[in-house]
């Protein structure tokens, strides 16, 4: 159920390490999502309130530092739909 609105392609970076001048190592690739660009005001990881630029859902295991069309994820929730597909839904700066 989950599956039938995620139309849109973006590009997914995962954070894999760092390298030797402790610059983040991401591995790329296209997943399917809903990407609603508006903006609102959260909670991230570190307890202080910013303003998110956009919204994605998803299926993949998206977590908080990684990138979705070159834009920062600040704060992830997860969600199960009725057909019990555990859903993500995080927010871009």
């Amino acid at each position: 159920m989950l599956s039938d609105y995620l139309g849109q392609v973006c590009t997914y970076k995962s954070k894999r390490g760092t390298n030797v001048y402790n610059e983040p190592v991401f591995e790329e690739k296209e997943i399917l999502c809903r990407l609603v660009d508006k903006f609102k005001v959260i909670t991230n990881s570190k307890g202080e309130e910013v303003v998110s630029s956009g919204v994605i859902q998803c299926v993949e295991h998206i977590k908080t530092g990684d990138l979705i069309n070159d834009r920062k994820v600040i704060s992830v929730s997860y969600m199960t739909s009725l057909d019990g597909i555990v859903g993500y839904r995080g927010y871009l700066l």
